[in-house]
This record gives C-alpha cells, sequence and structure tokens, in this order.
C-alpha cells in the first residue's frame, strides 16, 4: 500500500514541489493561481516557506488575507508532491462568498485517481485540530469531479451563485461528524 501523507511545507521538498509547478504551470497561470509560484526575481525557495510559515501563524498577511495552513499531499513510495492544499482559519468578507475554508489541487498527472479525495479527508482531519467546526468549501458547478470530492467527504450542498459568467457552489462539512470517514 502506498503511504500518503499531507506533509507541511519544507525547503528539503523544493525539488518536488518544482516538478509539480513545472508540471502544471499552464493550469495554475489558466486559473490565476499566482500564490504557488513561489519564487519571483528577488525572493527563494526558502523565503516561499517562511511565508507560508508566517501565514499559519497570522503574521504578514497581505490585505484581506486570514491565517491559513498548508500542506502537500506527499507520496512517500515515488518521493512525490501530488498536490497541494490550504485550510483557512476563519471565514472573513470575500471568503465567505467564494474561497471557504479549503482549497485544493491535484497534479495533472494524478488526478482521477482518488488523491483529492483523501487529501480533504486528511485536510478536515488537520482543521479539526483547528477547532473549526464547519467547514466551507467551494467548486465551480461544472466541476464534478471537485463536487465528487466534497461530498465523499460529507459536503452537503448549500447555495450557488454566478460570479464573472461561471457558476460556483457552495458546500458545508460539518466537522464533528465524522461518521462519513473512516479513521
Amino acid at each position: 500500500m502506498r503511504e500518503l501523507k499531507l506533509v507541511s511545507p519544507n525547503r528539503i521538498f523544493q525539488s518536488q514541489y518544482m516538478n509539480l509547478l513545472n508540471e502544471c504551470k499552464e493550469d495554475i497561470q489558466k486559473c490565476g493561481m499566482s500564490y504557488f509560484i513561489p519564487i519571483s526575481v528577488n525572493n527563494s525557495f526558502s523565503y516561499y516557506i517562511q511565508r507560508l510559515n508566517n501565514y499559519e501563524k497570522g503574521l504578514e498577511l497581505p490585505e484581506g488575507w486570514v491565517p491559513s495552513s498548508t500542506y502537500w499531499l506527499m507520496d512517500n513510495e515515488c518521493n512525490r508532491i501530488l498536490g497541494t492544499i490550504t485550510i483557512r482559519h476563519m471565514l472573513v468578507g470575500y471568503l465567505l462568498f467564494r474561497g471557504g475554508h479549503i482549497s485544493y489541487y491535484i497534479r495533472t498527472s494524478e488526478r482521477r485517481k482518488g488523491y483529492a479525495t483523501l487529501m480533504l479527508k486528511l485536510a478536515l482531519k488537520k482543521s479539526k485540530i483547528l477547532k473549526i467546526p464547519k467547514i466551507m468549501i467551494t467548486c465551480a458547478k461544472d466541476n464534478k469531479g471537485s463536487a465528487k470530492t466534497i461530498q465523499n467527504n460529507g459536503g452537503i450542498f448549500h447555495s450557488e451563485d454566478i460570479e464573472d459568467g461561471e457558476i460556483f457552489q457552495r458546500y458545508w462539512v460539518d466537522n464533528n461528524d465524522t461518521s462519513y470517514r473512516s479513521n
């Protein structure tokens, strides 16, 4: 059985993370996920890791951001990062409308293998430690895979809205009800 677990971002995973970025560069740019990209002209990978650590502590947050914990789904057998997930510790402003508590991404070559469902399951356990009793997760209505991932982890459809021509949905997960998650 493969050993998959969430790991905190760390410099020791730089080559694995850069590999993920290289594979998914077009997807990340198309979706406007610039927060994935750690290195700019003036910043190093170490700086990126420090920034994520600061965000977890609520330090040096960009305007409108909230404290958040980022993890990478690591496959130890092949020493590969399969995806990334962020848990926002609270909802304010825009996050109440769209964004929610948790956002996740699975690398292009590893989709449709159940990794998103597992990664979300593990993140919900971590969010319980953060004492977040009810978790909002959003996804585009046409992203059937993401909706299924959320539903497989106890997500209950709440509402949908249109923004910039895209219909997105909100789901809530009762973090105190673990009957749908084994172990």
